[in-house]
């Protein structure tokens, strides 16, 4: 596995350095431009790792897992990127997007009472704030967002939004993937509405795969975990990983998100095994060598998805240009909890698990006006909408309670692009808080109490 994982890097890093090397000689010194001829200041990639800290990642970079991060490091910043309570993902991911706290944008955790009273996952019909892909969309600017939770409904876009039931994740009750076709019938997975029929090639269920591809991706190290399938969201990763070539290509957006999850289920299934493993590997190859086999296959088919998540980042550099911004965050780390100490899991809600969601996220920059070789100080999620719209060269909005990052983008940048804000970017329209109900509402309700989120 171990070498596999090396020989699987080494190849698909030379390929990005090649794509790299084409793809920004033609955009060099150029303004880039938005749908409509908008111009920009700089395009905006950004690529989000769910529960991602650097005490897992700077190790996986030192071994050699993620060249493509440590190339990113390398040539702009990082930091430590602060989340807030309760660090539900629904929650920290809608902050990221719109820039505002949860009172403000309106999605307070997982799920709400339906129209029986009963829990129904959050639906994008409830936010009470627009999110980047709108305020963007509205400035003639092309966006493409991939996955991004709380995206379902897909809303109306100049560019597409690819929702997070693109990927449809259907379990069974003992929690294997069982197949796609009652997801042909779930409406508004994409916009444009067609684009799912486009993506359904790059969609992978274990169902329709072979044993042979399976052991190649690592999933079948995995073991299944009733009401919670850790492979079903590897395997959305890969889905999604698979379809950003094709869609920086077909729409070329101004601002490009995707969202990967696989990491943070990893970790609340499996993390005292990883730990374990971490530990070994820093000991030296005797100690990992004493691991029992099943434990250090397990613990190397999750270093496997983080080289894979390292390639799909790859991929977004090599689209980008010399004058964009590449951009990598996480909404929090993970690690262990201390004494089991009370952890705010909800509103009004505390649990002591063994472990769970840490502070600390990451925050990585590079490209364009991006300051090199620095330490990001003070970021924190509410940061990242107003700081993005700075780098767009669009106004930041004065009603959001994040700050524009001034430390990452250097004095030329800030000069040429002064920083303008605006009132706000709502609208007087009213929320529509009815819940959209889908085909997939009792597995996804599974997965959540499968975590601990909800009971």
């Amino acid at each position: 596995m171990k070498l596999f994982v090396k020989l699987f890097y080494g190849t698909c890093f030379l390929c990005v350095l090649v794509f790299v090397f084409v793809d920004c000689s033609d955009r060099k010194g150029e303004e880039a431009e938005g749908a409509s001829g908008s111009a920009v200041a700089a395009r905006v990639f950004v690529v989000g790792i769910d529960g991602a800290s650097w005490d897992i990642l700077s190790p996986a970079m030192r071994a050699g897992y993620m060249p493509n991060l440590s190339r990113l490091v390398t040539n702009g910043m990082r930091g430590v990127l602060k989340s807030m309570e309760p660090t539900s993902s629904a929650i920290i991911w809608t902050t990221i997007a719109t820039g505002k706290k949860p009172d403000k944008h309106g999605i307070k955790g997982f799920v709400v009472p339906g129209k029986d009273g009963n829990p129904v996952p959050v639906t994008s019909n409830l936010r009470k704030a627009k999110a980047l892909w709108k305020i963007v969309s509205e400035a003639g600017i092309k966006v493409g967002f991939l996955g991004w939770w709380v995206t379902w409904p897909a809303e109306s876009v100049q560019g597409f939004m690819a929702s997070d039931y693109t990927w449809p994740l259907k379990k069974s009750p003992e929690g294997f993937a069982t197949g796609i076709d009652s997801s042909l019938d779930l409406p508004n997975r994409t916009y444009p509405p067609e684009l799912i029929r486009e993506l359904e090639p790059f969609i992978k269920i274990e169902a329709d795969m072979d044993t042979a591809e399976l052991r190649r991706l690592g999933i079948l190290a995995i073991p299944p975990i009733e009401g919670y399938a850790v492979r079903d969201m590897l395997l959305k990763d890969i889905s999604l990983g698979d379809m950003i070539s094709h869609l920086l290509e077909r729409y070329d957006p101004a601002l490009f998100a995707v969202y990967f999850d696989g990491f943070d289920a990893f970790c609340h299934i499996f993390w005292p095994v990883y730990k374990r493993y971490a530990a070994a590997r820093t000991a030296g190859e005797e100690a990992l060598v004493s691991m029992p086999v099943h434990e250090r296959v397990l613990a190397e088919a999750l270093e496997l998805h983080l080289n894979r998540i390292d390639t799909y980042l790859g991929s977004v550099m090599a689209h980008a240009g010399p004058e964009d911004v590449v951009l990598v965050i996480s909404d929090h780390g993970y690690g262990d909890n201390p004494d089991q100490k009370p952890v705010l899991r909800g509103y009004g809600e505390l649990i002591h698990p063994p472990h769970w969601h840490t502070m600390d996220g990451i925050i990585a920059a590079a490209g364009g006006p991006v300051r090199s070789e620095q330490w990001i100080d003070g970021a924190t999620v509410l940061d990242i909408a107003p700081t993005i719209l700075a780098l767009l060269g669009l106004p930041v909005a004065e009603d959001m309670d994040g700050e524009v990052l001034h430390n990452l983008m250097s004095d030329r940048f800030l000069s040429e692009h002064p920083i303008s804000s605006v009132p706000s970017y709502e609208s007087e329209d009213p929320v529509d808080e009815n819940p959209r109900e889908s085909a997939y509402d009792d597995e996804v309700l599974e997965r959540l109490r499968s975590l601990g989120y909800i009971d």
